[in-house]
């Protein structure tokens, strides 16, 4: 009944044209990657993602009213739609009543550290961007200010000096002399698949037993050769590191490890 229910609900909330366009994605990646990988986790996994985001709106909307009146952000909200499923799966899978120790590759304004902030009291976070111009940002920004985007950041993680950490270096820099591993690791450098190669190999060495990796944009679809977006980084890492296991899957890809 639950299943049937949770169909009928797709129906309804259109929901499925979005799953649908995400499996074939992969699909899509699979044939051109000649990669053997069991797309059957995807299928489940986009299913319930997916649902969880459509029956999660008003909270979406609500957040984002919060985090606009609260804080400074001037380009677009590409990140609020993921709340419910981080929320989720965070509180699921990691003992948040315990200090754990947050990573993040990539925040320009802030949106997703300033969440993690607001709801997860005890993390500590650890910021790395190196707020350099860079192409894939020109097809969703009019100008690109990264001397004005680091201030916002830096505006908006005031309150919370205690526990952040602000590195502006690049991925490759911080991970070349970094000694410490991390509970979550959350990569949103560089979209490029070599980029997000070398981002997501170098958070497996340092990732705890049983902490958590969300990569994100992983259906994003925005170079012409699909071995270039994200997925052409990520597929050849999962197909090493089998020990890694897929707790999500939709716009971003979460695993445990």
């Amino acid at each position: 009944m639950y299943i049937i229910l949770n169909f009928l609900f797709a129906i309804r909330k259109s929901v499925l044209k979005s799953f649908f366009s995400k499996f074939m994605y992969i699909l899509e990646y699979k044939k051109q990657s000649q990669l053997q990988f069991n797309t059957f986790h995807f299928l489940t996994k986009f299913w319930v993602s997916e649902i969880i985001v459509k029956k999660n709106i008003t909270e979406i909307e609500n957040k984002k009213k919060f985090y606009k009146n609260k804080y400074t952000f001037q380009d677009g909200d590409w990140f609020s739609h993921n709340i419910p499923v981080w929320d989720i799966v965070i509180k699921r899978e990691m003992n948040t009543n315990h200090k754990l120790d947050y990573l993040e590759i990539g925040s320009y304004e802030g949106r997703s550290v300033v969440h993690i902030c607001e709801e997860f009291k005890l993390f500590n976070i650890t910021v790395v961007d190196p707020y350099v111009e860079y192409e894939e940002l020109n097809d969703y920004v009019k100008k690109q200010d990264m001397e004005q985007t680091y201030n916002i950041l830096k505006k908006n993680l005031n309150k919370f000096t205690n526990r952040t950490q602000i590195l502006r270096l690049t991925s490759d820099k911080f991970f070349e002399t970094n000694k410490k591993e991390f509970d979550i690791i959350y990569i949103d450098g560089s979209h490029h698949s070599k980029d997000v190669k070398k981002d997501f190999e170098n958070s497996i060495k340092i990732i705890k037993k049983n902490g958590l990796i969300i990569l994100d944009d992983f259906t994003w679809n925005h170079y012409k050769n699909i071995n270039e977006n994200p997925v052409g980084g990520i597929f050849p890492v999962l197909d090493n590191n089998p020990q890694l296991k897929i707790v999500s899957a939709s716009n971003q890809l979460i695993l445990k490890n």
